[in-house]
């Protein structure tokens, strides 16, 4: 028996694991840690493996398109094979590409590297919830998912930080090789850590294969809403804070160091905001709420970071605002998962199809914006599409209340 399944002294649930908890939310900072390394590094890999500028925008876009393509799937295998096992085959697979990737010689390796690192990252994001899901009471489940909620802003921000210091000692292919070498140390741990949970737990003839797995998350209108109001909020965070660096430098006349420095401070900004928002649904506000406050936020913002009337201190600060009380969303939709899933062992698929949701709006969001502002050569038309995006995750808010209400009858 596993001690997730073992009864407390009392007769009562047995009680939350958080180090498993902690363990799976720190494997999804470590392999979020390849969406930060991959910008930090770019200026030296365009020069050493002769990258064109295409070339460069598919480097760093390959981790959305792998999303868009696999989510749901890999999510549905994970509900067939077991969350732990998928979690630690993930972070092996994204081990194992970045030390492919170290030893690169040309843009075609690379971008095969990054393929896997990509399938590897997509595999651990939707194995955790269901891991997560497993080792939490469910009185603990919404703050366990607001810990959750935190790990790509975290793991992105600390990479942007920390990889320039290792590139100075050891270039790009150091980078790399440190990446592979922590997520193997760290998959060790983890299997140490999860070893009760090796098992998966008893499905009593409940197994949905892959196929219907798929089937029935998609007819079902739930993670449908979660997935577009992700989408929506994925879009416009990427957008903001991928064109915050041009903004600094181009338009500020900021230095490279300083301007990343600023940009992973509004990046961690969002895991307070995660945080917050696991708190406040523990204590009883439903999800709807934090989600339609988490796009008033956004879009309110975006309207004062690409205002010219304001000083530049404020407007980071805007972005600072927008980063924090966005993170209220992604707490709500990952953490609804296993509340929406259609069944309860199709935690992964929800996660899954929530998932190419995310990697759908972050495809979108910042080409979308990227061509208006070329159009009209300013970026204060930027908040047309930023606006538009939080106008209808608020929408979808709404639709949410009533699902919400659904469950609670």
């Amino acid at each position: 028996m596993n001690m997730s399944d073992r009864p407390t002294p009392g007769g009562g649930e047995p009680p939350t694991r958080w180090d498993v908890v902690i363990a799976a939310v720190a494997a999804g900072i470590f392999v979020s840690f390849q969406i930060g390394k991959a910008p930090a590094a770019l200026p030296v890999l365009r020069s050493e493996l002769d990258l064109s500028l295409v070339t460069s925008g598919w480097l760093i876009s390959m981790f959305h398109m792998i999303g868009i393509v696999t989510g749901m799937a890999a999510g549905a295998i994970a509900d067939r094979v077991g969350h732990r096992r998928m979690l630690l085959l993930g972070m092996l697979v994204t081990a194992l590409a970045s030390a492919l990737g170290a030893a690169a010689d040309g843009a075609a390796t690379i971008l095969i590297s990054r393929f896997f690192e990509g399938f590897g990252f997509i595999m651990s994001a939707v194995a955790a919830p269901g891991l997560i899901a497993r080792a939490a009471r469910p009185v603990h489940h919404k703050l366990a998912f607001g810990m959750w909620g935190c790990y790509m802003p975290t793991g992105t921000a600390v990479m942007i930080l920390l990889a320039p210091a290792i590139m100075e000692f050891s270039g790009w292919r150091g980078l790399w090789l440190v990446n592979a070498l922590l997520l193997l140390a760290f998959a060790l741990w983890l299997a140490r850590v999860t070893r009760d949970f090796a098992a998966p737990p008893p499905r009593s003839g409940t197994a949905v294969p892959p196929l219907q797995a798929m089937g029935l998350t998609l007819s079902a209108p739930a993670p449908w809403l979660l997935a577009l109001c992700f989408g929506c909020y994925t879009g416009q965070f990427l957008a903001v804070l991928g064109f915050l660096p041009v903004m600094l430098v181009e338009d500020q006349g900021m230095g490279t160091t300083a301007a990343a420095v600023l940009v992973a401070l509004a990046v961690a900004t969002n895991a307070p905001g995660n945080l917050i928002g696991g708190v406040l649904l523990h204590r009883g506000w439903p999800r709807w709420l934090l989600i339609a406050l988490a796009s008033t936020g956004m879009g309110l913002s975006t309207l004062g970071i690409y205002s010219d009337a304001l000083p530049d201190a404020a407007r980071y600060l805007l972005v600072l605002l927008f980063s924090l009380t966005a993170g209220l969303l992604p707490t709500s939709v990952l953490g609804a998962a296993p509340v929406f899933a259609p069944k309860p062992v199709l935690v992964g698929t929800t996660t899954g199809l929530i998932m190419q949701g995310s990697n759908l709006g972050q495809t979108i969001g910042p080409p979308a914006v990227a061509a208006l502002v070329s159009a009209s050569g300013s970026w204060s038309s930027a908040p047309f599409v930023l606006v538009a995006a939080a106008v209808l995750a608020f929408a979808l808010s709404l639709a949410i209340r009533e699902q919400e209400r659904r469950i609670t009858r």
